[in-house]
């Protein structure tokens, strides 16, 4: 049978939330098994906008409008302009790793078969910045570059005019953007110089002012552990942040136990002691999570919770995910020491979803879909891209305190 899997000229958003879905499928511990992605992606949206799971560090935001700046004075033409960049990013990986530079360089592995490029990769991120002022797909910038290099000549005909009326003609690029260096990256490499630090944090500031990515770097304090909920520094952190965090944290640890129940009803189905033991103990851990929170869960505020997800307007979260949502904490919290007394209502609960998710290919209800199962399932416990997000704050603290 042919595949049906295409590629469609979506905008830049739509398609870096595939890319990232493809590059989760590779990944089979953090794959979304019940479809709460919408969910998460819009929590992880809300607290650190302008990232993504495959960015890797700050200098990226300086690195990407600095080529594509140089490609504008270069005049390079719209039909030729896709082809320079690449070549002007393989170029800067390579230099990169010259340099010594190795964690974070993006296609370090991949060199000159790279797919990803840095300037699709962190193209949305530079509007959300204020770094971008040109508000179309990277598609659409390539192809308008002939018109824009006409435009700023100053030969603006009648036809010009009325097509300005539509769009108003200006810089692709902030005013404010540090000097690129004669030679990318530049004597720093990958590491941010404390201009560049500044100029960051100054955008953040006026672009994402009440964002936890904002607000952490404005502490200046280092981010270290696995979720940002461990973080000691959280609790001097102002306004809302702190609520925000604790409808994160109470999310993601309530819902790793869907997973968990999830990858344990598939090991009963493979029969599997092994794996069934696995989970056992994986779900008593997590458990005891549940219990020593218990007066937190059953004080948590769900309308205020759902109040914040839909707050973030670019992500549809389905009336079936919410309702799949609400029925499994309904369940955990009214037997939150342990969900297994209503054994048969968690298991209809799971297996109603999967199918709901998947249809045929649900593995509880197919065995050929079983055989595929590799013993873990998206049980690795949500993050908001937090795994990520650090090494971006840290960059950019390093750099403002230089």
């Amino acid at each position: 049978m042919a595949s049906i899997f295409s590629w469609v000229d979506f905008s830049d958003e739509d398609r870096e939330k595939m890319v990232q879905i493809i590059r989760q499928l590779r990944q089979p511990d953090t794959i979304d098994e019940l479809g709460i992605g919408s969910v998460r992606d819009s929590i992880a949206n809300i607290l650190f906008p302008g990232t993504t799971t495959i960015q890797t560090r700050a200098k990226y935001m300086l690195f990407v409008p600095w080529i594509l700046k140089k490609m504008e004075k270069n005049r390079v033409p719209s039909e030729n302009i896709s082809q320079r960049v690449k070549q002007e990013e393989i170029k800067l990986c390579n230099t990169l790793l010259k340099m010594e530079f190795k964690e974070g360089v993006i296609g370090a592995i991949a060199g000159e078969g790279l797919q990803r490029f840095p300037s699709s990769i962190y193209w949305a991120g530079l509007q959300t910045w204020g770094i971008r002022k040109f508000r179309g797909s990277l598609n659409d910038y390539y192809q308008g570059l002939n018109r824009y290099y006409h435009l700023k000549k100053g030969n603006i005909t009648r036809d010009d005019q009325e097509v300005l009326l539509y769009r108003d003609f200006g810089e692709n690029w902030d005013e404010g953007l540090p000097e690129s260096p004669e030679e990318l990256p530049g004597k720093e490499g990958l590491n941010l110089s404390q201009h560049e630090a500044q100029y960051l944090m100054e955008k953040l500031s006026i672009n994402c002012p009440k964002s936890l990515l904002t607000n952490i770097i404005y502490l200046r304090k280092s981010a270290k552990r696995d979720f940002i909920w461990e973080n000691t520094f959280i609790n001097k952190l102002n306004n809302d942040l702190p609520i925000k965090i604790m409808h994160a944290q109470n999310f993601s640890e309530i819902m790793q136990g869907a997973a968990l129940v999830y990858n344990y009803l598939l090991a009963e189905k493979k029969e599997s002691e092994e794996l069934i033991n696995k989970y056992k103990e994986k779900l008593a851990k997590w458990q005891m999570v549940m219990s020593s929170r218990a007066e937190i869960f059953i004080n948590w505020n769900l309308e205020h919770f759902w109040n914040l997800v839909y707050s973030e307007r670019t992500i549809n979260v389905s009336s079936g995910t919410k309702r799949f949502i609400n029925q499994w904490i309904e369940i955990v919290l009214k037997n939150i020491d342990d969900i297994f007394v209503n054994e048969e209502g968690i298991k209809g609960l799971i297996d109603y979803r999967e199918k709901e998710v998947k249809g045929r290919r649900s593995r509880l209800k197919n065995p050929d879909y079983l055989a595929k199962w590799s013993g873990a399932a998206g049980t690795q416990q949500l993050d908001y891209r937090w795994h990520v997000v650090k090494k971006i704050i840290n960059d950019i603290i390093l750099g403002l305190n230089k």
